[in-house]
C-alpha cells in the first residue's frame, strides 16, 4: 500500500504535488481549528459564564441571608414591643399597676406591687385566651391587704 501511494505521488506533476501539499496543510489546520481549538474555546467561554452565574448566585444568597437575619431581628424585637403594647393596653382595663417591665428576647418580665387577686386573674385570662400570650412563670405572694397579692415575677411570652 505504501509502494502504491509512492508510485501515485511520483506519477503526479510537480504542480499537482504542490497543490496536494497545500491542500493537506489547509486540511490539517481546518481539523485542528474545528476539532481542537473551537471546542476548547467554547468550553472556556461556557466555564466563564458558569462562574459568573455562580458568583451572582452567591451574591443573591448572601443578600437573602442578610435580609432574613434582619427580618428575624425585627420580628423578635417587634414581638416584644407588641407584647409590651398589649400589656400596657389591657392592664388599665383590669386596674393592674405594673411597677417594673423588662423586655428580653421575645419575652416580657413584669413586677406588680399590689393587685387584687381576682383582677389579676381576669387580666391574665384575657392575655392568654384572647391574645394568645403564654405565661412562662408566675411568682406571687400574699399582700398585707386581704384579697390582694404581690407579683414578684411574671414572665410572659408571645
Amino acid at each position: 500500500m505504501k509502494q502504491q501511494a509512492l508510485k501515485y505521488w511520483q506519477s503526479l506533476k510537480e504542480q499537482e504535488q504542490k497543490l496536494l501539499i497545500v491542500a493537506s496543510i489547509v486540511f490539517v489546520i481546518f481539523v485542528l481549528v474545528m476539532g481542537v481549538f473551537k471546542p476548547l474555546s467554547a468550553a472556556v467561554e461556557k466555564a466563564q459564564k458558569d462562574k459568573l452565574r455562580q458568583q451572582e448566585l452567591v451574591a443573591w444568597v448572601n443578600n437573602s441571608v442578610a435580609q432574613l437575619k434582619q427580618s428575624a431581628v425585627i420580628s423578635k424585637t417587634g414581638k416584644t414591643s407588641n407584647l409590651s403594647i398589649l400589656v400596657n393596653r389591657t392592664r388599665g382595663q383590669h386596674q393592674v399597676n405594673i411597677s417594673k417591665m423588662q423586655p428580653s428576647e421575645g419575652a416580657l418580665r413584669l413586677t406588680i406591687d399590689s393587685v387584687e387577686f381576682n383582677k389579676l386573674i381576669a387580666w391574665l385570662d384575657e392575655l392568654t385566651n384572647k391574645h394568645g400570650v403564654k405565661i412562662e412563670s408566675l411568682d406571687l405572694a400574699q399582700d398585707n391587704l386581704p384579697g390582694y397579692v404581690r407579683v414578684s415575677r411574671l414572665l410572659l411570652e408571645n
